[in-house]
């Protein structure tokens, strides 16, 4: 290890402590570096965070790299990355909502299961996590659209009953007053006032909430989770997918309900934030400030806070899994120590315990890498399994990432995981995972591609220094 990559883990120390952040990243190290400005944290509170230089801020774009005549671009996030023309990518998107409900664990993943992500966007009132289902159905369509309408129909139902069997309650002691203890007739009362309550805010349309996000295709209503937070519910309709959201109210106590007045003011914050929203087709690469989101787009003023991970794949090799992820949490850090997790699964990958006839083929790192032009740290390891009657199979996983700077949007933790899918795993793979050396040289060329989207205008930190 050099000299200066201990000066950098001490400087990202200092940071976290610095902020008092959910995450640990930090600066690089040169003189300037130890600079610092002024911030407002993701509570609101002015924080000092490092200032990267104009060269730092600069290298955020890759400005030495040259896209290949025979490749094309794809985003996600606030970044960019380039493929072969030959190469379809194939993001982690489900054509169909979970088996326990269409808002039940909204997250990435493909048809067959694999792959992973989960897209979550702050702003100053909303913690907001996406998931992007399609293409478009009308029974998914239905599931997401009409989801209130049949929750309310099946709650009145269930109400109505509950009231039928109060009533039997209630003549069972009228028949027999003996049996009413102390407390019994008081409780007998509370329990049908609170029935009757229920119904009548279903009826009234209090239940469940519906909201006018005065977009064409979508709904969304105020969640009864019956959490310590306050929620809204919502999907809509973009081009041939849909985009299903979860947002929760922020500066809320545990088990505090918001006023009607708050409530108000935060469903205006949503329609903001979803009115943002726009679909996007494969390999579109948006002008504007924003995120790019698999088939979508959410334009914002360069300074929300994100944590966005998706995977992806190539078509010709479906178990061949890509996982990006960038996080960048206003006035704070963003990810865990790179450098532990590149030496950590340089040891075991992600298996404590390997499975029984596999065995350790090559450990990879951990190794200075590249991201972009951004100097990154990578680990992992390759392994083989023996099969009865078969030849053997290798397994892989593969870390690379960035630590990113505290506070820094241009210059956000980069996490790259490429990781085979074992059939074993996910039956409904129609082929192996290619070795290790195979599939190397393509996580390679899409590490060099990684870099910035330019923006129309900049972003914030880029204004003045291009």
């Amino acid at each position: 290890m050099s000299r200066r990559r201990p000066q950098q883990l001490l400087r990202r120390t200092a940071t976290i402590c610095a902020v008092m952040t959910l995450f640990a990243c930090g600066p690089r190290g040169q003189a300037e570096e130890s600079k610092t400005t002024s911030g407002v944290d993701r509570f609101g509170k002015r924080v000092e965070i490092p200032n990267p230089s104009r060269e730092d801020r600069r290298a955020a774009l890759a400005p030495t790299y040259a896209k290949p005549a025979d490749h094309k671009s794809e985003c996600l996030g606030r970044l960019m990355f380039d493929t072969s023309e030959k190469m379809i990518v194939e993001w982690a998107v489900s054509s169909a909502t979970s088996k326990n409900g269409s808002f039940d664990g909204l997250f990435q993943h493909f048809d067959d299961g694999a792959g992973k992500g989960r897209i979550q966007i702050e702003t100053s009132q909303l913690n907001t996590v996406f998931a992007v289902y399609g293409p478009v159905t009308p029974k998914l369509r239905e599931e997401f659209l009409n989801y209130r309408e049949e929750m309310n129909s099946a709650a009145l139902s269930g109400l109505s009953r509950a009231l039928e069997l109060q009533k039997e309650t209630e003549d069972m002691y009228k028949r027999r007053p003996e049996l009413l203890g102390p407390g019994i007739k008081e409780h007998v009362a509370d329990e049908r006032a609170r029935l009757e309550k229920e119904l009548e805010d279903i009826k009234s349309g209090q239940h469940r909430k519906a909201i006018d996000l005065r977009r064409l295709n979508s709904a969304a209503f105020r969640a009864d989770l019956k959490a310590a937070k306050p929620y809204f519910r919502g999907a809509i309709v973009l081009g041939k997918h849909i985009v299903a959201f979860q947002s929760m109210l922020r500066g809320f106590e545990n088990y505090i309900e918001p006023t009607e007045d708050q409530w108000n003011i935060a469903e205006s914050a949503l329609r903001e934030l979803v009115g943002k929203l726009q679909p996007r087709e494969l390999y579109e690469i948006p002008k504007d400030r924003g995120f790019c989101l698999p088939y979508a787009f959410l334009r914002d003023d360069g300074t929300y806070g994100n944590k966005i991970s998706t995977s992806f794949r190539f078509g010709d090799s479906p178990a061949v899994i890509y996982t990006l992820s960038v996080a960048a949490i206003p006035g704070g850090g963003a990810s865990e120590t790179t450098i532990l997790n590149a030496t950590g699964r340089s040891a075991t990958g992600l298996l404590s315990h390997l499975p029984e006839n596999t065995t350790v083929k090559q450990r990879l790192g951990p190794r200075p890498a590249k991201i972009g032009a951004l100097t990154s740290e990578q680990g992992g390891i390759v392994v083989e399994a023996k099969r009865p009657g078969q030849p053997p199979r290798e397994g892989y996983h593969v870390y690379t990432g960035y630590a990113g700077w505290a506070g820094s949007q241009i210059l956000p933790t980069i996490e790259v995981v490429m990781e085979s899918a074992a059939r074993a795993s996910y039956p409904k793979l129609t082929k192996d995972a290619p070795p290790y050396e195979q599939a190397r040289p393509r996580l390679d060329a899409l590490l060099k591609s990684i870099r910035l989207r330019p923006t129309t205008p900049p972003m914030p930190e880029l204004v003045g220094i291009q």
